[in-house]
């Protein structure tokens, strides 16, 4: 069962849903910066779960950083969510992947959304109005990260 992207969806287990409205609780980025999500309506965003202890991130968020660098300028923006246990651990699998794309670390409201659903990574495509797109929860491959250029 998936859960809505909403705070007080969540203790009511409504499920989420492509075309449903996208309200998500608040993320505070690796950098301290809180994200402003009504700043981010308009673009396309891709919200990933990972951590770096996960094999099939590994492969993935290489592609998905490619593919944000080379999207960013049609309005994408990509904001990953890190499961791991300490900052200092998503500090680092961030550095060393040289990731352009952003992070912030799972709050408690993140992990019930994400717990909802078993396996890692997992992608939502948010569109230009704020709305559910798409949802994938497995590693995605070259030819599925360029599929997502539908969206832009």
């Amino acid at each position: 069962m998936l859960l809505a992207l909403c705070p007080a969806a969540l203790g009511q287990k409504i499920p989420l849903a492509v075309g449903q409205q996208f309200q998500p609780p608040a993320l505070t980025l690796l950098d301290g910066t809180p994200v402003d999500w009504q700043r981010l309506r308009g673009n396309i965003l891709l919200l990933e779960f990972w951590a770096s202890w996960c094999p099939f991130c590994a492969r993935q968020n290489p592609l998905l950083d490619r593919f944000y660098r080379e999207h960013q300028s049609r309005g994408l923006e990509v904001i990953t969510i890190s499961l791991d246990k300490t900052k200092d651990a998503a500090l680092g699998y961030m550095k060393k992947g040289g990731y352009a794309f952003k992070a912030g670390m799972a709050t408690e409201d993140w992990t019930a959304i994400y717990r909802q659903r078993q396996g890692l990574p997992q992608v939502f495509v948010i569109d230009r109005l704020g709305k559910i797109a798409a949802i994938e929860v497995r590693e995605m491959m070259e030819e599925d990260i360029r599929e997502l250029a539908r969206f832009l």
